[in-house]
């Protein structure tokens, strides 16, 4: 739970979400948490092959991401939240499909498999600054052809990591998940309150 010092500094000030992503707005909502959404515009250039671990790497993606958004804002905030999703199967990396085609190879691909989902968060304030990662495993059912087409004729995979949300029809292609169900839908709540806590010490 959030504490009371954690949350007199959250409503002290403009809170950011550097991110468009109405999944993470929904688990924003959840801490009573009045944020204001501005999506980060940093590019994504960030070279993959200088880093061993998939953790790392979308951590400074998430820090990039946050700093973008505070420069531009020219300290103006309080708090800003930023955050990246990776889904990987070994060393394949599944960002969000191109189409329709693109999302039934990577459901096909992670069909009946276990799969890793990393999130890279960072809060930054005027002073601070703290980043961090988690992963949950994932393991999907064993799904037909007509499962995973069925799946992506309802939209949902399109805008999504992996091309699916584990918080919505997605959720049926899932066997078990190995860590925090957060993770998965793109903003680890556990860690994300204790250093929320962390940063107001």
């Amino acid at each position: 739970m959030i504490e009371q010092t954690t949350a007199n500094f959250l409503s002290a000030g403009r809170v950011i979400l550097a991110s468009s992503s109405p999944r993470r707005q929904e688990i924003i909502k959840k801490l009573n948490i009045n944020v204001e959404v501005i999506p980060s515009q940093y590019n994504e250039n960030l070279e993959r092959s200088k880093y061993n671990n998939h953790g790392d790497y979308i951590k400074d993606l998430a820090k990039l991401k946050v700093l973008e958004v505070f420069q531009r804002l020219k300290n103006d905030a309080k708090l800003i939240i930023g955050a990246d999703t990776l889904v990987c199967y070994g060393d394949l990396i599944f960002g969000k499909p191109k189409d329709e085609n693109d999302a039934f190879r990577m459901l096909s691909c992670l069909n009946n498999k276990v799969h890793t989902v990393f999130t890279g968060v960072c809060l930054k304030t005027p002073t601070k600054e703290i980043t961090f990662y988690e992963s949950t495993d994932v393991k999907f059912g064993n799904l037909t052809e007509n499962q995973i087409n069925a799946y992506i004729k309802t939209g949902e995979p399109l805008d999504k990591a992996g091309a699916y949300g584990i918080q919505g029809i997605g959720g049926c292609l899932v066997e078990k998940i190995n860590g925090d169900y957060y993770t998965v839908m793109g903003l680890p709540l556990y860690s994300l309150i204790k250093h929320l806590n962390n940063l107001c010490d």
